[in-house]
Order: C-alpha cells, then structure tokens, then sequence
C-alpha cells in the first residue's frame, strides 16, 4: 500500500503529493465549465484526471471489476470530495463509495469523449470538491512531516 501518494508508473495517483492534483482538478472543472456555458474545450485535463481516478483502484483479477481504492489518502480524499459535491448523497460504506467512484470516472470519460453522459455541472462541482479535498490533504501531510532537524 502506497501512503505516500508517489507517481506509479508514470502517473500520478489521486493523493499524490508530488503532483498538482488540486490544479489538475480545477483546469478540469474549468473545461467542463466551458462546455456548460457553450464553449469550446480542449477537456485534456478532464481526460488525465478521469486517467488518476481510474488509477486510484484496484482491480479483481477475476471479474474485472473495481474492488477497493489503492490508498486510505485516496479513500480520504475522495470521500471528501463527494461529501463537498453531491447534494444529500449518503455514502455509508467503501463498497458505496467504490461504486460512485466508478460512476464519476465514466461520466468524466463520456465528458472528455464528447459525450455528455451525467450532468456537466454536477461533474464541473466534483472537480472544484476534488481540489479542494486534495489541497486538504496535501497540506495536513506537508503539516505532517517533521521539520528539518538542523532548522528551529
């Protein structure tokens, strides 16, 4: 289990304090934001964050399907990233939370394909939650971490 958040494989995951999640996040609810107002959008950074999200499980090597998240800051981060977006949405356990997840992913894919799948606003309000909650996070890490022993 990876609980620093580090790049695997080339990519970075969804708690990752080495990359700019929370800007990723907010260059993604920008573009969907254009697409609601009737403009134009690259939606590259609705791809790459689909990308991070999808990264953010792991698999059942038998069914194919999304079991669990790869890290508790995953688990923390996208809890309160829901929490922050969705409107009385109640999730009252992982298996819930694996399944909205997996929903986000696709309507975030279908938004960067083109297709509008799930409402772009509700996907344009997870991206802001999303930064957000990953700003929070990489702040109480940074907090976290000891200070340099030759600095006061």
């Amino acid at each position: 289990m990876n609980t620093s958040g580090a790049i695997q494989n080339g990519m970075a995951e969804l708690s990752s304090t080495d990359a700019n999640i929370p800007l990723l996040a907010i260059e993604a609810a920008n573009e969907l934001d254009e697409l609601v107002e009737g403009r134009h959008s690259s939606l590259e950074s609705v791809a790459r964050l689909a990308e991070i999200l999808k990264r953010s499980f792991r698999l059942d090597q038998a069914g194919g399907r999304h079991q669990s998240f790869v890290d508790s800051g995953t688990v923390a981060v996208f809890s309160q990233a829901i929490d922050g977006s969705a409107a009385g949405e109640r999730i009252s356990s992982i298996d819930d939370l694996v399944a909205r997840a997996v929903e986000i992913v696709d309507a975030l894919e279908k938004s960067a394909a083109g297709n509008e799948g799930q409402s772009l606003k509700k996907m344009r309000d997870f991206c802001i939650a999303l930064s957000k909650a990953a700003a929070a996070y990489q702040q109480s890490v940074y907090e976290m971490r000891p200070s340099h022993p030759f600095r006061t």
